[in-house]
């Protein structure tokens, strides 16, 4: 058992005490060693990797690693740094990022996740400036921005899209699917290719303002990442907002229309901080009704048709449901901490495991069992919730 500093035995409550403890031994406990199910050496190797859960994901995924990262970083930079290593040293020929190393040797490198490691990279250096390592990261992350600008829409269009190198028209549907990390998500329902999704284009914006502070923190120009992230807030703001709704959406911009799904999605721009602020009121009456997202912050609205407790489609998951609520926080709605409150509840009262995602009604846990990045953002909500910056 490790545990945190002592102040945080009489600052916090009991339950965010206990919380706090379940959640790191969670992310120590799920570090990969070598063993007779792994490849020798790791293929990581030397670095340590994090897997999102020992008994259902034995490898390092790309977002969840850039979540892993923040996470370990209240306590160990150097482990921190890793997970971002482990794919930078990676970079595809693309500027790619690879999605998946499997213990056992196997990768996975047509596609990739959402944009999120430069973001996790900024906080990194934050907490801990590191002159070298971020040289090597934002040497690296100008490819990757320059990737998805030319093999993601941002040239064509102004605005990002999913996609995957795979030819097959069957396979090429799921794996642009996994590389928005909502695998099975209704937002998918009527087809991804020809979206806008409104968090991945946020996604951006952040990625814009780590490139930014990494480029002055190395004596560089800032302002072509600070004009580029500009344009695309504005761009969002513009072509991203039903206003007849109020309410941030996915466009499909082959079919020309809104989606009619709302989603934890919608709320990233509030995250990014990039939302007027009467946008964000109009969210946080979303986000207060029970129809919608009050209190759990379902994946998708609980009045959805295809609404249900499995995976992607309705259940809450915690990476989602913090940025969503965050975003919430950083404009001054207090339904953000109602709902906040009632996750942490959810994760006190399943005792034996840290779980990949909760039931949005009832708050069992459900999916993985020792889950990494559910572990990530107990942290965050309960030691970040009060910090007034998405760095």
């Amino acid at each position: 058992m490790t545990t945190w500093p002592e102040q945080y035995a009489t600052e916090l409550s009991p339950r965010d005490y206990r919380l706090l403890e379940r959640a790191k031994n969670t992310l120590l406990a799920n570090l990969v060693v070598p063993s007779e199910k792994t490849a020798n050496p790791l293929p990581w190797h030397p670095w340590r990797g994090i897997c999102p859960s020992p008994t259902t994901y034995f490898g390092v995924w790309n977002w969840d690693s850039a979540f892993h990262a923040i996470g370990v970083a209240h306590w160990d930079i150097e482990l921190a740094r890793e997970q971002i290593r482990i794919f930078l040293q990676a970079q595809l020929p693309s500027g790619g990022l690879p999605d998946v190393f499997y213990a056992d040797g196997r990768k996975v490198e047509a596609f990739g996740k959402p944009p999120v490691m430069p973001w996790a990279t900024a906080i990194l250096d934050r907490l801990a400036p590191d002159d070298a390592f971020l040289r090597e990261a934002y040497d690296r992350f100008i490819a990757y921005e320059r990737h998805w600008r030319r093999d993601r829409g941002g040239d064509e269009h102004g605005l990002f899209h999913y996609d995957s190198l795979t030819t097959d028209p069957a396979q090429k549907l799921i794996e642009t699917k996994y590389e928005s990390g909502w695998d099975d998500s209704v937002r998918w329902d009527a087809g991804i290719y020809t979206v806008w999704p409104v968090d991945l284009n946020s996604y951006m914006v952040l990625l814009y303002d780590a490139l930014a502070y990494m480029a002055e923190r190395l004596g560089e120009p800032a302002w072509p990442w600070r004009a580029r992230g500009r344009e695309l807030a504005a761009r969002i703001n513009d072509r991203l907002f039903d206003a007849r709704d109020g309410v941030y959406k996915d466009y499909d911009f082959g079919r020309g229309m809104f989606s009619p799904v709302l989603s934890p999605a919608c709320f990233v721009p509030l995250y990014a901080r990039f939302a007027p602020p009467e946008r964000a009121a109009s969210m946080a009456r979303l986000a207060a009704d029970p129809a919608k997202f009050y209190p759990g912050m379902p994946t998708v609205s609980y009045d959805n048709p295809e609404y249900t407790n499995f995976f992607w489609r309705g259940p809450t998951w915690l990476n989602t449901a913090y940025f969503a609520l965050k975003g919430l926080r950083f404009y001054g709605h207090n339904v953000a901490s109602d709902c906040r409150d009632t996750i942490l509840n959810w994760c006190a009262a399943n005792e034996d495991h840290i779980y990949e995602y909760y039931d949005s009604r009832t708050g069992q846990g459900l999916g993985a069992q020792q889950f990494s990045w559910s572990a990530v953002f107990i942290i965050e909500f309960i030691l970040n919730w009060d910090m007034n910056s998405a760095y």
